[in-house]
């Protein structure tokens, strides 16, 4: 698991080394995110009331392609930082919470268990492309017929025409 108990950091730092299932090291994610089981590794060390929390996150998720929609398998390895704090936000007199500008980065919890789990499942969510590609020259799917223009060749015999753009058929620019 990911947890760590506040009182082993009073006095040394920490190394969290893991490797498993996401389900098992309590990550919430889709199976698709994570095809093989993840390695972790996450160094751990307390200075006053901060912990910092600093690592990477590697494995393989199964990702669908943006242009030709086949299935494949995209590796990475993400790192993350982040800064823990075991107190809340403090109020100002007038009741309003206050954020200090360098406190932008610190994640707020409650109680005596540090829980890494969730920075790691932010990293990997982060770590999924905008757009995912089998391969960078995908040629994708063929607008008319459907077919997979990597593996086969189009037997259509021009694309078909979008009468949308018929009225500048015959538009000249003087």
């Amino acid at each position: 698991m990911l947890k760590v108990e506040l009182r082993s950091l009073e006095h040394e730092d920490l190394v969290l080394e893991e490797k498993g299932w996401a389900k098992s090291l309590g990550i919430d994610l889709e199976p698709k995110l994570t095809a093989e089981p993840l390695e972790i590794y996450c160094e751990l060390s307390k200075n006053d009331d901060l912990i910092s929390a600093k690592g990477w996150v590697k494995g393989k998720m199964i990702l669908s392609c943006d242009r030709c929609l086949k299935d494949f398998e995209n590796p990475y390895k993400s790192f993350f930082e982040v800064r823990y704090r075991s107190q809340k936000v403090e109020e100002d007199p007038e009741g309003v919470e206050t954020f200090p500008e360098e406190h932008y980065e610190i994640v707020y919890f409650d109680g005596t268990l540090l829980d890494v789990a969730d920075q790691v499942r932010q990293t990997i969510l982060l770590t999924v492309p905008m757009r995912a590609l089998c391969r960078e020259d995908c040629r994708g799917l063929c607008g008319s017929c459907g077919i997979n223009l990597n593996s086969e060749t189009c037997q259509c015999s021009e694309p078909p025409s979008d009468s949308r753009w018929s009225a500048l058929k015959n538009w000249k620019a003087e």
